[in-house]
């Protein structure tokens, strides 16, 4: 079945959720449990993310999993970039994150504390009842390997 974009995404009741889960990414964790369902199903890449330590399957774990990437940091930022593209089920946009390392992973990271980085991606996300159910994330984390060097001598195609 395809995904039909709404035509009008700015009066979308999903507009407002993409917002409000761009809020949770930049640190109003008290937005939890209004953005993320109970049960929440994550589609993470295999490569290029550090080890869960537990699923992120909830808004609770959700919110572990952001307080410890946002505590790599400071200045982060999440900001919309393209998009939301909206339909009663489903979120697509491309987003920009951008701030400052502090320190931590990427394991083997070169670069100094205080290192700007930033890295672009895109967010699928499917909404059940109102509230984000599942995440798929596609995004070019490698980008801020590279500039923090715990990848050398990248291969550019």
């Amino acid at each position: 079945m395809p995904i039909v974009v709404q035509e009008n995404p700015e009066t979308h009741v999903n507009t407002d959720l993409w917002h409000r889960w761009v809020d949770l990414w930049n640190g109003n964790y008290d937005l939890a449990e209004s953005v993320i369902a109970p049960k929440l199903e994550t589609h993470l890449p295999a490569f290029g993310r550090p080890f869960e330590l537990e699923p992120i399957d909830s808004p609770d774990s959700l919110v572990r999993w952001l307080e410890q990437w946002r505590s790599r940091f400071s200045l982060s930022l999440l900001a919309t970039e393209f998009g939301p593209f909206v339909n009663d089920d489903h979120i697509l946009a491309r987003r920009k994150f951008t701030g400052v390392w502090q320190s931590g992973e990427p394991l083997g990271a070169t670069a100094r504390a205080g290192t700007e980085v930033e890295f672009a991606g895109v967010d699928v996300l499917r909404v059940e009842d109102g509230r984000v159910a599942e995440y798929w994330v596609g995004d070019n984390l490698i980008d801020m390997y590279v500039r923090l060097g715990a990848i050398r001598n990248p291969v550019r195609s």
